[in-house]
């Protein structure tokens, strides 16, 4: 092979990955994608009905911009009956007011709530901004419904009641906490009216929950990885995270489920998505 070869594949090769790397820059993080997952189980249709839950997670805003009113168009298009957000719902610096902004402009038949990120956690007295009206009362939002670290009965149509439950991001990512917040949904009888909905930002722990339970539990935080990586490569580049759940759905027992959203937004150190682009989630609860 001549120089001139060489040089020309050379050539072609750092072409392409300028192109991929301009896609995964410019493009992708723009194909706001609607997934339609089924939960089929015929305990929580026989509880619930067809519930249609929109889900979506690590918005990471940065401004309130064209892109995320086409989002909240596109959320409030699919008529949820609820809207689940969890967590990391702003980038480093962003205006609070920008993201309550957002999630008041999302509408749910029952409902729309939020638990926080860890990002969120990380972003000092803004973080309270989130979640709590600005008086002299320190009392969590309503509309939007923020949780930490509580159940709440959501009333779904014909008298029936649902058990929602949020988890703030301390409790989701320790063992120990988790434990004690599921011994206290049992203790609680939650689970005996009926599938429990909980909302996490973390899924690392939802492996540990009894396989006999009826729960269908919602996280994010991995993004999807952001780029496309073969399965096997998981363990390597996210021992941080959750790389045996990394999106999307799972099953375990008699009809436990989770449900991992790859996100809408980027890390701000990492601004790119291939092959994982940003998702808005619509689950709906079927008879098996």
């Amino acid at each position: 092979m001549t120089g001139c070869s060489k040089r020309h594949i050379v050539g072609m090769f750092v072409a392409g990955v300028a192109a991929l790397v301009l896609y995964g820059l410019v493009v992708e993080p723009e194909m706001v994608t609607v997934r339609h997952v089924k939960i089929r189980d015929h305990v929580f249709y026989k509880a619930y009905g067809a519930l249609r839950i929109v889900h979506i997670s690590d918005i990471h805003l940065t401004r309130l911009g064209e892109r995320e009113r086409r989002i909240i168009k596109t959320i409030n298009g699919l008529r949820p009956d609820i809207v689940c957000v969890t967590g990391d719902l702003c980038q480093w610096g962003c205006s609070s007011s920008d993201v309550v902004s957002f999630l008041k402009s999302l509408r749910g038949k029952y409902g729309v709530f939020v638990v926080l990120g860890d990002s969120d956690m990380s972003s000092g007295r803004q973080r309270c901004f989130y979640c709590h009206y600005t008086d002299n009362i320190h009392r969590l939002r309503e509309k939007p419904r923020f949780l930490r670290d509580q159940c709440v009965a959501v009333g779904i149509g014909d008298s029936r009641e649902m058990t929602l439950c949020g988890i703030s991001p301390s409790t989701g990512n320790d063992q120990y906490a988790m434990k004690k917040f599921y011994s206290g949904i049992v203790q609680a009888g939650l689970l005996r009216k009926g599938p429990v909905l909980i909302l996490s930002h973390f899924s690392r722990y939802w492996s540990m929950l009894p396989g006999d339970e009826r729960i269908l539990f919602l996280s994010g935080n991995t993004h999807g990885g952001q780029v496309w990586t073969p399965r096997w490569l998981w363990p390597y580049l996210f021992p941080g995270k959750d790389y045996r759940h990394l999106m999307g759905v799972f099953r375990s027992g008699n009809g436990k489920w989770l449900y991992v959203n790859p996100g809408l937004g980027t890390t701000r150190g990492f601004p790119i998505r291939i092959g994982v682009p940003p998702e808005i989630t619509l689950i709906e609860v079927a008879p098996e």
